[in-house]
C-alpha cells in the first residue's frame, strides 16, 4: 500500500478540532482538552482532569477531494477494576452523513487506572484508514471517541485538505456524564450531538463526567465562548458526591448564572434540571455503587434533609428558587429533565443513574423538539 501524499500534523492550520479549547504539543502528538489551558491550576480533582481529555463532542473537521484518508493518534481509556474496559469508537462524516466506523479495541489503547490515572499500559499510535471516499469536493468531520481521550498525531490524505467553515448556529451545552454520553453507542449518539443534528445546529459538548457542578472555571469558558445559544444542565453531581447543601448551591447557581451573562447578556440560556434517578429522588447523596453495580443512596442519611442535604427533589425546588429570583431575565428559561427521560422510563437507566444508548436517542429526538422546535428556549429567531 503506497502512503498517502499529504500529511497535516496536529495542530495544523488547515484541520479544525472542534470542541477542543486546549491543543498542547506533547512531542510525539497533540494532547487535547476540552476545556481552555488557562483553567489547567484550577482544575481540582485527577478524575476531572482526565475527563477533559475525554473527547465527548471533538471531530476534527475539513474540506477535501480526498478519495483515502488516515488518522493517526494515541487512544487513552480507562481499566476500571473489576470490569473490562470500554472500546473507543471513531466515526467519519461525509457532508454530514455518517460513512464509517472504526472501533479501537482495549488492546491497541493505552490504559489507566481510575483513581490517580496513571498508565498502566502504555500502546503504540494506531492508525485508522478510511478509502473509497470519492474524489469529488466535500466536508468532512472525524468524530473522537466519548469514552475514551485521544492525542493527535497526523492526518493522512490523498488530495489536499482545507480548513472547514462553519455556517451552523452555535450551541455551547455544559452537563454532567449524562451529557458526556458515555453510554452511547457511538460518538454521534450522545443525545446532545443527536438533538444538534436534528436541530442543525453545531454543539460544543462541554459535559463532564461527574463534575457539572458550578465550577466558576467552567462559567468563564461558557462566558467567553462564541455562542447563539446555551444551555447548562445540572444537578445529579451536586447531589452524587453529597457537595452543597441548599444555602450554598443556590448562590454557586446564581453566580455561574451571573458569569455566563457577563459575556451572554441576552443569550437564550436553557437551564436543564435532572433526569430521574430513583435512589436520589428523596434521598440526600452521597451515593454508592452496590454488588449489583447500580446506584445506591445507602450512604446517604434522610436527616439531612432537614439539614438542607439535597435530593433530586431539592435540586428541583432549588432550581425554581433561582429562577424565580432572576425573573427579569426574559431570555433564561427552564426544561425539567423529566420532560427529555420520563420517570416511568427508568428502567433505561440500567446502572440505576445513567440512560443507556436507547434512552439516549430519544433524550436527543425530545430535546430537538422541546427546545430548537418552534417555540422552544433555542429556536431559530
Amino acid at each position: 500500500m503506497n502512503p498517502l501524499p499529504h500529511v497535516a500534523r496536529f495542530p495544523s492550520p488547515d484541520l479544525d478540532v472542534v470542541g477542543a479549547l486546549d491543543l498542547e504539543p506533547t512531542g510525539s502528538g497533540t494532547r487535547i482538552r476540552r476545556l481552555p489551558a488557562w483553567t489547567r491550576p484550577q482544575v481540582p480533582t485527577e478524575n476531572f482532569a482526565f475527563v477533559l481529555r475525554m473527547t465527548s463532542g471533538v471531530r476534527v473537521a475539513f474540506d477535501t477531494s480526498s478519495d483515502e484518508l488516515e488518522l493517526v493518534a494515541e487512544f487513552i481509556g480507562i481499566n476500571p477494576y473489576g470490569a473490562e474496559p470500554v472500546p473507543a469508537v471513531v466515526e467519519l462524516l461525509v457532508d454530514g452523513v455518517p460513512r464509517a466506523r472504526r472501533v479501537v479495541p482495549p488492546g491497541r489503547m493505552t490504559l489507566v487506572e481510575p483513581v490517580h490515572y496513571s498508565v498502566e499500559v502504555q500502546a503504540e499510535p494506531l492508525t485508522l484508514r478510511f478509502a473509497g471516499l470519492g474524489t469529488s469536493r466535500k466536508s468532512v468531520e472525524v468524530w473522537l471517541p466519548h469514552t475514551a481521550a485521544c492525542d493527535l498525531v497526523e492526518l493522512r490524505s490523498s488530495a489536499p485538505i482545507s480548513r472547514a467553515t462553519e455556517t451552523r448556529r452555535r450551541w455551547v451545552h455544559h452537563g454532567s456524564s449524562i451529557s458526556q454520553g458515555g453510554e452511547a453507542k457511538a460518538p454521534t449518539q450522545t443525545w446532545p450531538v443527536i438533538a444538534a443534528a436534528r436541530a442543525g445546529v453545531a454543539v460544543q459538548n462541554l459535559g463532564f463526567s461527574g463534575n457539572a457542578v458550578g465550577d466558576p472555571f467552567v462559567a468563564r469558558t461558557l462566558r467567553d465562548l462564541p455562542a447563539e445559544v446555551l444551555s447548562v444542565e445540572i444537578g445529579i453531581n451536586v447531589v452524587n458526591g453529597d457537595l452543597m447543601r441548599r444555602r450554598a448551591f443556590e448562590p454557586v447557581l446564581h453566580g455561574f448564572l451571573d458569569t455566563v451573562r457577563d459575556g451572554h447578556p441576552s443569550t437564550p440560556l436553557l437551564l436543564i434540571g435532572p433526569i430521574p434517578c430513583p435512589a436520589v429522588e428523596t434521598l440526600p447523596g452521597p451515593t454508592v455503587y452496590n454488588a449489583a453495580a447500580r446506584m445506591t443512596a445507602t450512604a446517604g442519611d434522610p436527616r439531612q434533609l432537614a439539614e438542607g442535604g439535597l435530593s433530586l427533589t431539592g435540586i428541583r425546588e432549588s432550581l425554581a428558587a433561582v429562577l424565580a429570583a432572576r425573573a427579569d431575565d426574559v431570555n433564561l428559561h427552564y426544561l425539567d429533565g423529566r420532560v427529555l427521560l420520563r420517570p416511568d422510563e427508568s428502567g433505561d437507566l440500567d446502572d440505576g443513574l445513567h440512560p443507556n444508548a436507547r434512552a439516549y436517542r430519544r433524550m436527543g429526538e425530545r430535546f430537538a423538539t422541546a427546545a430548537f422546535g418552534p417555540g422552544g428556549a433555542l429556536a431559530a429567531g
